[in-house]
């Protein structure tokens, strides 16, 4: 949708195709027993004043319409380990994070000050990329940032406490802090240092503004149709692309913002270099997740939960049971029809039960596997945090198979492909005259993420 506003900017004719009957499927959320759950957007960073993800939505001319949604606590992010016993509590801007922390940890205060001044440079640095350099420095910036954020961390301390605190938000990305560099991790949890802040409505207000800024734009807008071959002209230039009922859409250009891997089926088997498609090919998939979706109607807690029993589980999960891995839970408002999501990193191979068959109905070995795993993440949640979420009432649940097939994610990746530490990123062009890249796979996921990798996308076909 960025990018079709940009495009759209610069007098072009634009339609977007969206597979789903929903414009953002990831983040329009859903209504279950009355109450809207959020799928796929949780809480916003860098939403200040002077903020990257402000000064985006300015520029699309969208930010006042979201003003009155926006909404910040003195405190948004809650950090709760079990063994050894500790709870911290995030306070909102560079410098409140510093005092907190270092107060918490006094005697590792220059490791923490050092860290955290890393984590601030890089993180204005790729603003600096973005915003004044219009994204001509981007490639150069990623080459730069070759130290993993598990390294920056042990440099600065070795109280495990304290590394799990300043990596805990690794579990907002899908990569562990021994795979992801500090550049990377330096780009989003940069923008929640900075600022967080919810947004009442959730994604779907998201969704609604972004979707009538396009209708005031004057883009065509095709729902409910799948892409399924992307056509090149004799000179194997971007010609059309055809959707699954035959009928083609000619264009002198096509951003594709789907998972790279999806991207090639739709290519003809030559357009790109054997290089270049085992490169796709061999992309990693971020961690998908089991989400417990439900309310808590009789709970005080507003913000976010990341919890975890021990330091070292934030550092490799993959290893622990399922019920035994770090969660994320998110409960924005206080209300009784407000929901809360719960978020437990899996991947394909957690599930049990035989749930991926061709008829799409799961049979009952998958939901009683679900069933049971939901049972259990219920019993750690009131067991660990019953304080703060008493009474969770469960009203759905997803698994990486839904997010696989709602979402057209391979595996059911929620970040799309792993940026690694040794990974050059993609870049928005491709070796296809007219096809460019864009989404989740060229700068970093989330809202924040995609959206500069759109305007990095304009850069590059400006």
């Amino acid at each position: 949708m960025v990018c079709a506003l940009l495009r759209a900017r610069k007098g072009e004719k634009v339609a977007v195709v969206e597979r789903s009957p929903h414009l953002s499927p990831t983040l329009h959320g859903f209504v279950r027993r009355g109450v809207y759950m959020d799928s796929g957007f949780h809480y916003a960073g860098s939403m200040g004043h002077d903020g990257l993800l402000q000064q985006l939505l300015h520029e699309l001319g969208i930010a006042k319409l979201l003003s009155k949604a926006v909404q910040t606590l003195d405190t948004v992010d809650h950090v709760r380990l079990m063994k050894p016993a500790f709870d911290f509590l995030f306070p909102q801007g560079w410098e409140s994070i510093e005092q907190s922390i270092c107060n918490a940890f006094p005697t590792d205060r220059e490791g923490i000050k050092r860290f955290l001044a890393d984590v601030r440079s890089l993180s204005e640095q790729g603003r600096t990329s973005l915003i004044q350099n219009g994204g001509t420095s981007f490639d150069t910036l990623f080459a730069s940032g070759r130290c993993s954020v598990k390294e920056a961390i042990d440099r600065c301390t070795s109280n495990p406490v304290l590394c799990s605190l300043l990596g805990c938000h690794g579990i907002l990305y899908g990569t562990v802090a021994k795979e992801t560099s500090m550049l990377f991790h330096s780009q989003i949890v940069g923008s929640y240092y900075e600022s967080a802040c919810f947004i009442d409505g959730g994604g779907r207000t998201l969704v609604d503004v972004f979707e009538k800024a396009l209708q005031d734009a004057n883009i065509d807008v095709i729902r409910g149709q799948k892409v399924s071959r992307i056509h090149l002209d004799e000179k194997e230039a971007f010609a059309s692309t055809e959707l699954e009922t035959g009928d083609r859409l000619a264009a002198d250009k096509c951003i594709c913002t789907t998972h790279p891997k999806l991207m090639l089926e739709m290519m003809p088997e030559n357009a790109f270099s054997p290089a270049y498609r085992r490169r796709i090919r061999q992309l990693e998939e971020t961690s998908s997740a089991v989400v417990l979706y439900g309310r808590c109607p009789s709970s005080n807690f507003t913000g976010n939960l990341i919890l975890a029993n021990e330091p070292h589980d934030f550092a490799d999960w993959s290893s622990l049971p399922l019920e035994e891995r770090p969660l994320f839970i998110s409960s924005p408002m206080k209300t009784a029809t407000s929901s809360v999501s719960v978020i437990c990193p899996a991947t394909l191979t957690d599930i049990s039960g035989n749930g991926d068959n061709a008829s799409r109905r799961r049979p009952k070995g998958y939901k009683d596997w679900k069933k049971k795993v939901a049972d259990r993440l219920i019993h750690r949640i009131s067991t660990c945090a019953g304080d703060l979420l008493g009474g969770f009432e469960l009203l759905d649940v997803a698994t990486p198979l839904t997010f696989r097939d709602r979402l057209s994610s391979p595996e059911g990746g929620l970040y799309g492909v792993k940026h690694r530490l040794e990974d050059m990123p993609l870049l928005p062009r491709t070796a296809v005259k007219g096809l460019y890249l864009s989404g989740q796979a060229v700068v970093s996921p989330g809202v924040l993420g995609v959206m500069c990798a759109s305007f990095l996308t304009e850069r590059f076909m400006a």
